[in-house]
C-alpha cells in the first residue's frame, strides 16, 4: 500500500513539475520613472494579468538604462536619483514577495503612485497593500542587500543588452517582433505563445 501511495505521489509531482516547465517565462526589464514603462505596466500588463497568470512565470527587473559606480557605491539612472531610489525600493519589495499576482499588483501600484509626484515618497501604500512591512523594505533599501539586488538587476539587464525601456523577453530570448507587439497588445502576444503548450488558454 505504501509503495502504491509513493508511486502516486511521485507521478503527481512529475505532472506538477511538467506543468511548471510548460509555463511561459516573461522577463520585464523597466525603470521606475520611465513613461513607457509606466504605460506598458498599467495599460498592457496589469489589465491582462488575470487572463494569463495561470500560464506565466514572470520576473520583474527594475533597472533599465542605469549603471553602477564603484561596485554599487552608488548608481546613475536615466531619470535621475529618484529613479535609482524607485528601482531599489522595487527590488527590495519584489525580493520579499512570493506570489506572482501580488508582484504584479505591487509593481502596478508603485509605478502609478511613484510617477505622480515630483517629491517621491517611499511607496508605503503599495508596500502595505502587498502585505509587506514598510520597515522591512526600508531596512533592505538601506543595507548591502538593497545594493546587491540592484547589482544583480544590472547583471540581468546587461545579459540581454536591451535597446528599449521597457523590454519584454519571452522564454529568455529577446525577439524584436515580440517586443514591438507586446507594447500594443501584450495579452495577444503572450496568449499566442501560451497556446503552444496550452491550446485552450486565454
Amino acid at each position: 500500500m505504501r509503495s502504491a501511495t509513493f508511486v502516486l505521489l511521485f507521478a503527481l509531482a512529475c505532472v506538477s513539475f511538467a506543468e511548471e516547465e510548460k509555463k511561459l517565462k516573461i522577463g520585464v526589464y523597466y525603470e521606475s520613472l520611465c513613461p513607457d514603462s509606466l504605460r506598458f505596466i498599467t495599460k498592457q500588463l496589469n489589465p491582462s494579468w488575470s487572463d494569463v497568470s495561470e500560464y506565466v512565470d514572470i520576473t520583474f527587473i527594475p533597472f533599465g538604462k542605469s549603471e553602477s559606480v564603484k561596485d554599487g557605491e552608488y548608481f546613475r539612472c536615466q531619470h535621475g536619483p529618484e529613479e535609482c531610489k524607485g528601482n531599489r525600493i522595487q527590488s527590495c519589495a519584489l525580493d520579499a514577495l512570493t506570489d506572482q499576482t501580488k508582484e504584479v499588483e505591487f509593481v502596478n501600484c508603485f509605478m502609478t503612485e511613484y510617477n505622480k509626484y515630483s517629491d517621491k515618497d517611499f511607496g508605503e501604500v503599495c508596500i502595505e497593500n502587498a502585505g509587506l512591512k514598510v520597515e522591512d523594505v526600508k531596512n533592505c533599501f538601506d543595507s548591502d542587500k538593497g545594493k546587491e539586488l540592484q547589482l544583480q538587476a544590472e547583471k540581468d539587464t546587461i545579459a540581454i543588452s536591451p535597446k528599449f525601456v521597457p523590454t519584454v523577453v519571452y522564454n529568455e530570448v529577446f525577439d524584436q517582433k515580440l517586443q514591438q507587439d507586446s507594447m500594443t497588445d501584450f495579452k495577444g502576444t503572450a496568449c499566442k505563445l501560451i497556446k503552444e503548450n496550452h491550446p485552450n488558454a486565454c
